[in-house]
């Protein structure tokens, strides 16, 4: 009698084991479905700002580095080649040294590039991560200071997805910190175009023997007071031939020199009353 209880008992608990139903399987599907959704766009989202924030750092990295080249070029240069307040895709520095004057930095398809003397080989200044885009260079003339150059450029990062796209647009101003010195001659860009000095700003001396005093030249003399004082003699040497004397030759005086035995012959240009022109002897 014992024996049959016991059976029935574990017969009892054996059938009251069961499975998940349709309902339950539905529900943890679901669930685990949200969980993993959330899961991926996590993930997505993640990796998004990874490479936004790479391209972000990309084009902030190279735009420092392309402004400091151009400030350590402009800071060293002798002279910024161009003209006063109007915008260039070029830059053109004049430097004190001839292995690398002039230096040039420019844009060709997107990329900035550097080069040294006329025949020098271009340098890549950025890579082809980023695209420049609004190069340009505008000189400013700093009267009683040294000239500076604004630059403005647009620097992208050089992707199709949109979602990798970032760029900035930057201006800075850069000025010349070394003063003009040459190991060359010195000689304008163009035939007839550039003057050296101007008349409200006056040079004070060239080599301490040619002087400056308003509108008087002195040449060993420091403070002439004539249009033309001279420290010394003046010489007349003219082994041309003698020009014609007219009102272009007016006030002039010629030497003739002449062969052994015979004296030079001191003439001066000037009209005689009836308004006629000769070179007249004066010894």
């Amino acid at each position: 009698m014992h024996f049959r209880n016991s059976l029935s008992s574990k017969f009892q608990v054996l059938s009251s084991a069961r499975g998940f139903t349709i309902i339950e399987l539905l529900i943890f599907s679901a669930i685990f479905s949200i969980v993993a959704i959330t899961f991926l766009t996590l993930l997505v989202s993640s990796v998004q700002v990874q490479t936004r924030q790479n391209a972000a750092a990309e084009v902030n990295q190279q735009s420092q580095l392309l402004l400091d080249t151009i400030q350590y070029y402009v800071n060293s240069s002798a002279l910024i080649e161009m003209a006063s307040d109007a915008a260039s895709t070029t830059l053109k520095l004049r430097m004190s040294s001839s292995t690398v004057d002039p230096t040039y930095i420019y844009m060709t398809g997107g990329t900035v590039y550097l080069k040294q003397t006329d025949s020098g080989t271009e340098q890549p200044l950025t890579s082809n991560k980023v695209i420049v885009s609004d190069l340009s260079f505008t000189k400013r003339v700093n009267p009683g200071g040294r000239d500076s150059v604004n630059v403005n450029f647009t620097m992208s990062y050089n992707a199709t997805n949109i979602k990798q796209s970032f760029l900035q647009s930057l201006s800075i101003s850069v000025a010349r910190v070394g003063a003009a010195t040459f190991d060359s001659n010195v000689v304008p860009a163009t035939s007839n175009t550039y003057k050296i000095g101007a008349s409200s700003q006056i040079w004070q001396s060239i080599n301490d023997i040619i002087y400056f005093s308003g509108s008087n030249v002195g040449i060993g003399v420091s403070s002439p007071g004539q249009t033309l004082e001279v420290n010394g003699g003046l010489r007349l040497n003219t082994t041309v031939a003698q020009p014609t004397c007219d009102t272009s030759q007016r006030g002039a005086f010629w030497v003739t020199q002449s062969a052994s035995g015979t004296k030079d012959a001191v003439t001066v240009c000037a009209k005689d009353s009836s308004n006629a022109y000769s070179w007249r002897t004066i010894y």
